[in-house]
């Protein structure tokens, strides 16, 4: 059965991952994504090596996440040839898919205009840093950058007390941010469906960011910088925080109705003394005290270890979670059951688990056929030829290092 893009065709002329993951995610909804790379060197993405273990004798872990699906096709861009074969390419698609900065897509030629002269019904989808208006809008920008600390994370996010601000973790405001290109461009296909007329669509890693943390940007017009802060300190509201256990484990509670849970929590904890306490008797009593009864909390959960905890938790209805880590998420029972997790064989043959996308479709939420990310040039021959270029045609374009 075909996914919600099925013969949808998007041309993506994009790196790294904020925007790729966005075409990723259409792909595993049936999409046909041809990634666009330069000969030779490819999307700079397949060789970039941080020493974080995203690199393994048969796989980029990091490249199968966000480009699996898609085909690839490489083109040499800045040769008149192979920009004309890239705009045979255009002719053909429903969506163009960029996070070339303005520049460089002028430099190419390949903007709005250009690329609507050859098809009138694209949708563009364009994605950067800051934004297109304003003096900034080419000014590189990446998700700990643009979306972590433009975006105001780093200052919202860092513990009281603590002056250095805290690093995001790897693609964190990418992720984020590709559904939110998937979006806008689900989006505008609808409009081209409903009206006939395509859309430009821009997204930016600020914008996400900015409406991720809208909550406290919003509340910010009432509360001055030093007040927003103490919002964040979790030592003030001792329902809404997570505490140790003997073993280490924490366990977060989040009580946004504090009344309903707070005498369960203290039977639960064995601290029914804490009821009759009058500096917490009501909601306002327990914020204003919060740093006594976060001590007073954190002292009952420090006696047992998760394992006894554990049933104990396991029955309350409650809004409470085990504090897990990594490798226990990827195995996560409930992750396992809704299919978050599938598994893909790399070119070599090894088998790679991934992450699915965040939105399921008719009960499924990973690809509807799980496939992996293309080699360079992979399918270059197949899709050029799809465009009625000759076999001699393509042999010569590749002869001169005009395609791979």
């Amino acid at each position: 059965m075909g996914g919600v893009f099925s013969g949808v065709r998007v041309v993506e002329l994009a790196q790294f991952v904020f925007v790729p993951a966005a075409g990723a995610l259409l792909a595993d909804q049936g999409a046909e994504v041809v990634h666009v790379e330069p000969p030779g060197s490819g999307d700079p993405y397949r060789t970039l090596n941080i020493a974080d273990g995203r690199n393994t004798a048969s796989a980029n872990l990091s490249l199968e996440q966000n480009n699996r699906g898609k085909k690839s096709v490489a083109i040499d861009l800045k040769s008149p040839e192979g920009r004309e074969v890239f705009l045979k390419l255009i002719e053909t698609a429903d969506v163009f898919l960029t996070s070339l900065r303005p520049k460089a897509i002028a430099a190419l030629g390949l903007g709005v205009e250009t690329l609507r002269a050859r098809n009138p019904k694209l949708i563009y989808a364009r994605g950067n840093g800051v934004g297109f208006k304003g003096k900034e809008i080419d000014k590189a920008g990446y998700d700990a950058s643009a979306f972590w600390s433009r975006g105001g994370f780093g200052h919202i996010m860092r513990p009281p007390g603590q002056d250095r601000p805290i690093n995001p973790r790897g693609a964190l405001g990418d992720h984020a941010s590709a559904t939110a290109v998937a979006y806008g461009i689900a989006g505008a296909l609808f409009k081209r469906a409903q009206t006939g007329e395509p859309s430009v669509v821009d997204i930016s890693l600020l914008a996400n960011a900015m409406w991720i943390l809208s909550a406290d940007i919003v509340v910010s017009q009432t509360r001055t910088p030093e007040q927003l802060m103490a919002v964040t300190d979790q030592a003030r509201f001792p329902l809404r925080t997570s505490y140790r256990t003997r073993d280490g484990r924490w366990v977060m509670l989040m009580f946004l109705d504090p009344d309903r849970y707070w005498a369960p929590l203290c039977r639960i904890i064995g601290r029914t003394d804490l009821l009759e306490d009058p500096r917490f008797a009501d909601a306002d009593g327990r914020v204003e005290n919060g740093v006594l009864l976060t001590a007073e909390i954190a002292a009952a959960f420090a006696e047992r270890d998760w394992a006894d905890w554990r049933p104990i938790f396991e029955v309350w209805d409650a809004p409470w979670e085990l504090v897990q880590t990594i490798h226990e998420v990827a195995e996560d029972p409930q992750a396992l059951a809704n299919g978050y997790m599938f598994d893909v064989e790399v070119s070599d043959g090894t088998p790679v688990r991934l992450a699915a996308g965040p939105v399921g479709f008719d009960g499924k939420c990973g690809p509807i056929e799980p496939r992996r990310a293309p080699l360079l040039g992979e399918h270059t021959d197949d899709i050029l030829t799809s465009l009625g270029l000759g076999a001699a045609e393509v042999a010569r374009l590749k002869a001169g290092a005009v395609i791979q």
